[in-house]
């Protein structure tokens, strides 16, 4: 039994462990190829998650469609607020008419004053 380069023990050979040029050669090759497929894999990694991740191009597509629509969304409830904030506006003590204010409840509440004269119509479509 020799141990060292080309050993032999009970009939198995050593010479894997002992630097066989068949060895360095895999060693070599895979030295060559491993830090290059390491880089291609990130670079699929981070070109696909560019692409369709959550941040991804297709998300975003989405999230502009979301925007647009928030937009006009907001841009409706912003003309509704101001026109709110015109009715309020003219709700102030020196702009409302008694006579005018007296007119729009009466009409809107369906009521008339003890003075007044009532004329019932028919419906809409008779005359």
């Amino acid at each position: 039994m020799r141990i060292g380069r080309g050993c032999r023990i009970a009939g198995w050979s050593c010479s894997l462990v002992s630097g066989d040029p068949l060895l360095r050669l895999m060693k070599m090759r895979l030295r060559a190829v491993l830090p290059p497929s390491l880089f291609l894999a990130l670079t699929f990694y981070f070109g696909w998650n560019a692409v369709h991740g959550r941040s991804g191009l297709e998300a975003q597509v989405g999230q502009r469609a979301a925007l647009a629509a928030a937009q006009a969304h907001f841009a409706a409830v912003d003309a509704e607020r101001q026109d709110w904030e015109v009715r309020v506006a003219g709700l102030a003590n020196a702009s409302i008419d008694p006579d005018v204010l007296d007119g729009q409840a009466r009409k809107i509440l369906n009521l008339a004053e003890p003075g007044d004269y009532v004329v019932e119509l028919g419906p809409a479509g008779r005359h």
